[in-house]
């Protein structure tokens, strides 16, 4: 993501900018910021308007800006991936979470040229651990590869046909399982898609024609279930351009509109469509005009946009963006915005949640806190629970003193049951955690971790969708489903989507109306209890059956490589082990009296 236009936050910041000519008139500076770091703890709670809204908040006084944030080190905390220092080395640092809404000193990289302008995420390689791209405001990009516990190495260098790139995005341009990257360029008309080979590499793809360059982000505003990406150039007005795209990495340009918000991409209405949200702001040197309004562009399937205004008590304090998630878990989103009570873009300012009403409208405005700086607000993964938590980085008035507050949802409420994993990709199921259910009907608890934003859980049952749920934020997705199923086998497949719809699946046997382990009919194991991907408690249950050539002398259990259960002349193995918290590789063995082996490995996690 790119820093955010001088003129737009009004800031007389001393770093480094990169002067840019617009496509379609004006001029904007892009920039770099720089800070320090400070934690201090403290904990608040909502005003009591219907339910109230809690957290508890950690504050970072003058923090580097963060590009984006990702789980990089797979332990279910999101970490920050920042501008190096006070930015004048031109480098990109990772600052990894330690414990819950607390960071670790920067770790800087260095740049073989230029300086960083913005990152992209994604899983380049399918090791199952978030990757960097990284740009330097050249034609030049880098890839920085996880090297699997937070820790980055340069990988390669990618030079690409145009002067300046803008701005880079990573998703499933073309829809074939592999992240690729989407970027466009100063001065340039074109928007260029690279695509991933899966294996840590990249290849010029197509190029469509655009209007806007500007700062992207990806979306699918029709619903079609195809990656759109959202392009804004922020000069004294918005220029806002969606490219819909056809799910083969061409992309179409919807025409130019203008808006006085800034916008951010989030699914408000749950409809399955994403919508623009942001906070309305007229710039004038002569006097700048603040607005008692959240502005929304609902995404329409026939892919035009229908704006609503939500109202606020107070004035936003301009250029700032909004942030939107369920806070109060009860399935329908919310809007944390910041005001300021003077109309004239003063501090003090507070954060305020506007809870959602099932009627598309929102409740009165709760302050869950109160500051010196105007900030921008996002969404984020501060701890391991399925409840959305709040980051905000802003700038003091006049100034390049900054705070970064990290916000912890603790309200309580019914939010999704299963957490997703302690990773940056990946299924967790919670129930089922077994292949065999006595009864129906059969209760579905589901978390993912994706690549680009959570859009959705789906499951299908013998190749038929038997539910899904749109409910997701940050890179997460859920889904608590009930269905209920004839008694026999069936086939289990669950889906995750983020909004590019790129897929991660985990597919099993359900057998329904049973309460034995059956046996293959040929020799091998039959591994009834974990499933791949389940979400265990700390006394898991190791349930196999087994058959043979000749006769069975015993079955193994082994857990992360230590034999935890052994029986003897028995083709059924069913006993519990403890377990520590974390991920865990269960091999199970069955051995004939000719020390013939037959196993099967299961990866599951203990939470």
């Amino acid at each position: 993501m790119i820093a955010r236009s001088e003129e737009l936050h009004l800031l007389k910041l001393r770093v480094f900018t990169l002067d840019v000519i617009s496509p379609l008139g004006g001029y904007v500076k892009f920039r770099i910021v720089r800070h320090l770091l400070l934690l201090y703890p403290f904990v608040l709670s909502g005003l009591m308007m219907g339910q109230s809204v809690s957290f508890s908040r950690n504050i970072y006084s003058n923090i580097p800006y963060s590009f984006a944030t990702a789980d990089l080190n797979n332990d279910g905390r999101e970490d920050l991936i920042q501008i190096c220092g006070d930015g004048s080395s031109g480098d990109f640092a990772v600052s990894l979470s330690t414990a819950n809404a607390t960071y670790a000193p920067q770790v800087c990289y260095h740049l073989p040229t230029g300086a960083v302008y913005g990152v992209a995420v994604g899983d380049f390689n399918g090791d199952g651990y978030l990757d960097l791209a990284v740009i330097n405001g050249t034609n030049t990009f880098y890839e920085y590869q996880n090297i699997g516990d937070g820790t980055f190495r340069l990988q390669a260098s990618f030079v690409s046909p145009v002067t300046q790139i803008i701005s880079m995005v990573a998703a499933d341009a073309n829809h074939d399982g592999r992240i690729d990257l989407i970027f466009d360029a100063f001065n340039d008309t074109n928007l260029y898609v690279w695509l991933g080979n899966g294996a840590a590499g990249f290849t010029a793809g197509p190029t469509s024609t655009i209007q806007v360059a500007g700062e992207l982000s990806i979306g699918d505003f029709d619903g079609d279930g195809k990656v759109d990406i959202l392009s804004q150039f922020n000069t004294y007005g918005n220029a806002i351009q969606v490219d819909y795209g056809d799910g083969h990495g061409h992309f179409q340009a919807a025409p130019v509109f203008f808006d006085d918000a800034a916008f951010q991409s989030y699914d408000l209405n749950g409809d399955g469509r994403m919508d623009l949200v942001g906070d309305p702001f007229d710039f004038s040197l002569n006097g700048s005009t603040y607005y008692k309004i959240v502005r929304v562009q609902h995404g329409n399937s026939n892919r035009t946009f229908t704006r609503q205004d939500v109202a606020l008590s107070q004035c936003t304090p301009g250029g700032t963006y909004p942030a939107v998630a369920d806070f109060n878990g009860d399935g329908i989103k919310d809007i944390v915005v910041a005001e300021a009570s003077d109309c004239q873009g003063s501090p003090p300012y507070t954060v305020n949640v506007l809870l959602g009403k099932a009627d598309g409208t929102f409740q009165p405005e709760q302050r869950i806190y109160s500051s010196g700086v105007a900030p921008d607000l996002y969404v984020m993964r501060l701890n391991q629970d399925t409840k959305p938590d709040i980051r905000f980085h802003g700038y003091f008035q006049n100034t390049s003193n900054t705070q970064e507050i990290f916000l912890t949802d603790t309200t309580p409420g019914q939010f999704p049951k299963c957490a997703s994993p302690n990773s940056g990709t990946g299924i967790a199921l919670c129930s089922p955690t077994r292949s065999v259910i006595a009864s129906s009907p059969v209760k579905f608890s589901i978390g993912a971790a994706n690549q680009t934003p959570g859009r959705k859980v789906e499951v299908w049952i013998d190749g038929k969708k038997a539910g899904e749920e749109l409910n997701g934020w940050s890179h997460y997705s859920f889904l608590d489903s009930t269905f209920n199923l004839a008694n026999g086998l069936h086939t289990v497949t669950v889906y995750s989507a983020g909004w590019d719809n790129l897929l991660e699946s985990t597919t099993f046997p359900l057998t329904v109306g049973s309460s034995q382990c059956p046996p293959p009919a040929s020799p091998g194991l039959n591994v009834c209890s974990p499933l791949n991907d389940s979400a265990l408690g700390s006394s898991v249950l190791a349930w196999a059956s087994g058959t043979v050539t000749g006769t069975i002398a015993r079955m193994e259990v082994w857990v992360d490589g230590v034999k935890e259960i052994s029986t003897s002349g028995s083709g059924t193995l069913k006993q519990s082990v403890s377990l520590a918290a974390g991920s865990h590789t269960f091999v199970f063995y069955i051995v004939n009296t000719a020390g013939q082996k037959w196993w099967q490995t299961v990866v599951a996690s203990v939470k």
